[in-house]
């Protein structure tokens, strides 16, 4: 892997890992078109972790206020018990995918779905038709303080949007903000929601990954170097745009984009078998 080929990934990972565009499909579809399968790589499979601590690192930078608050000066049990049980689902499906499945279902699952360009495009498609709905004006109400019956039954809801954003082309910021604003939350609550919900999804995941992290001692530093830091400020461009986005209620325009790129990638991968 060249130096400008992770700095694309890095870039592609942190812009669409907070736009509502799925990083995971983006990237399935942009290492088919590079020539890189990561589910047969080890050092690409550990570069990907890499990519996804960058992300990480740039919710803690964006939303340091937010993420200080659980703790300082008083530990918030409401927030952080309506975090744990939104990320209860994905947490189970991952630890089921990654943990308790012997190691030939695991690396199907991980070749035939998660790693899968077709998935991916199909994946996509689904985001398009989730963020369309979620721009139907409805009356918000609930905001992370809410009273703890609704503010936890839409969470769980929200938990299982983000369990399906596994799939690679389901965004997992587009489909934990739609299904937040679709149950009512305000919008800047509803973004707030997801990406305290994606930090303990990402590090999550990059803790179930990091048996794969060995695989850096194959890699040529630059590029892995390169890729993090790529990762990190796009990150911190796509978390800071996503505010913005979704205060304005622009998510169609990414509704539109997700089918664009999804028939492009059917079209693709028809015309290439």
């Amino acid at each position: 892997m060249t130096t400008l080929d992770a700095i694309i990934l890095g870039a592609i990972q942190g812009l669409t890992e907070f736009l509502p565009v799925s990083s995971s499909g983006h990237l399935v579809l942009a290492g088919a078109l590079l020539g890189y399968e990561a589910s047969e790589d080890p050092g690409l499979l550990a570069f990907e972790v890499l990519l996804h601590l960058g992300s990480l690192l740039a919710i803690v930078i964006v939303f340091w206020r937010d993420v200080l608050k659980l703790v300082y000066p008083r530990l918030d049990w409401h927030g952080i018990a309506l975090l744990f049980v939104a990320s209860l689902p994905a947490a189970i499906a991952g630890i089921i995918i990654k943990v308790l499945l012997p190691h030939s279902a695991e690396a199907w699952v991980e070749q035939q779905v998660l790693s899968s360009p077709l998935v991916a495009a199909c994946g996509l498609l689904l985001t398009a038709a989730v963020l369309w709905v979620a721009e139907i004006k409805r009356e918000a109400v609930i905001t992370f303080d809410s009273a703890r019956g609704p503010a936890f039954w839409t969470a769980l809801w929200v938990g299982l949007a983000q369990m399906v954003a596994i799939l690679p082309g389901v965004s997992r910021s587009g489909s934990t903000i739609a299904t937040a604003l679709s149950l009512k939350w305000v919008r800047p609550e509803a973004v707030k929601l997801s990406f305290l919900m994606g930090l303990i999804a990402i590090g999550g995941a990059g803790l179930i990954k990091s048996r794969d992290i060995k695989g850096l001692a194959e890699a040529d530093p630059l590029p892995v170097l390169a890729g993090f830091f790529a990762s990190l400020v796009f990150s911190i461009v796509g978390l800071t745009a996503i505010r913005f986005i979704v205060a304005k209620s622009k998510l169609r325009w990414f509704s539109a984009y997700c089918a664009l790129a999804g028939v492009a990638a059917l079209t693709w991968l028809a015309l290439s078998r």
